[in-house]
């Protein structure tokens, strides 16, 4: 008999704190995972850039004539400036998710708050102002208000500690206002890594890789053998960008699934277990955009 009591004790004592940590655990695990999620996209564009610099470079090395080679240069030098930025909308739409992945950390943690609740107001107040700032560039695609705000009120009450009851009562009100936030989010991301205009930019770096290196294997005659291996990881590295492309959409899809998961679970007052298959898909497919990163650098 004593044998069965104390597990069963044991489990009515602390099932409320089991479950809260449990559901803190996963939540927390969800937003360390889409924290800073703009740097894979940002790839994207970054990796273009980098390839239109190098095969310019070979380029330019086809004129002989000085001033003609520095015209080229300066060209390069002056586009680099340009095709590092993200263009403005998509980049708003990374940044407001990890602006909103940020606050969730921060919610989900198990330490007790040490800042200000004036940062976190602040915190709060810069997400709004930067969902206001992208729902004012086109009235066509709105996000949802009211998330920041929301955050702000939420630390503003919890600065010194969360006790378990509190914090999960805190997390359901954030993530479930943030669900539609993160939906649009994730469409607009698709969106943007989906369209003709991304897929023709890369499309554009293989031809315009073959032009380049033509142009400079016929005024450099022989090729000398770097070139020729050049001219072969700068077409690698095009078909990896394409690929890192797929895969974050890919990854953009199921970080939509996870969120929506936990919000559902959290709303019906369930345990997070059911989540746990969806999250690891998609912890995984961050996993791979690491991969892919470090293969790309």
């Amino acid at each position: 008999m004593r044998f069965y009591f104390f597990p069963i004790f044991l489990f009515l004592t602390l099932s409320c704190r089991t479950v809260s940590t449990e559901q803190r655990k996963i939540v927390n695990q969800f937003a360390l995972k889409t924290e800073n999620f703009s740097a894979f996209p940002e790839k994207i564009w970054s990796e273009i850039a980098e390839i239109r610099e190098a095969r310019g470079v070979y380029y330019a090395n086809s004129f002989i004539d000085p001033v003609s080679h520095l015209n080229e240069l300066d060209a390069i030098v002056k586009e680099r400036m340009n095709d590092d930025k993200v263009p403005g909308r998509v980049g708003s739409v990374f940044k407001i998710l990890d602006h909103y992945a940020d606050g969730l950390v921060e919610l989900s943690s198990d330490a007790p708050f040490k800042t200000s609740s004036l940062l976190f107001g602040n915190f709060g107040g810069d997400l709004d102002v930067m969902i206001k700032e992208y729902n004012d560039f086109d009235k066509t695609r709105t996000l949802p208000t009211g998330v920041g705000s929301l955050l702000t009120k939420t630390f503003e009450e919890g600065t010194n500690a969360f006790i378990a009851n509190r914090q999960y009562k805190a997390l359901r009100k954030y993530v479930n206002r943030a669900d539609t936030l993160v939906s649009v989010l994730c469409a607009e991301m698709v969106k943007y890594l989906s369209s003709v205009e991304l897929n023709q930019l890369i499309k554009n770096e293989e031809s315009g890789i073959r032009e380049s290196f033509r142009f400079y294997f016929a005024k450099r005659s022989p090729p000398d053998i770097n070139s020729g291996k050049a001219y072969v990881a700068l077409m690698k590295r095009t078909e990896n960008v394409n690929v890192l492309r797929l895969q974050t959409i890919h990854t953009v899809g199921n970080l939509k699934i996870a969120h929506q998961k936990i919000a559902e679970a959290l709303s019906k007052r369930q345990t997070l277990k059911e989540t746990v298959g969806d999250l690891n898909r998609f912890c995984q497919d961050v996993k791979t955009l690491n991969a892919l990163i470090k293969k790309l650098n």
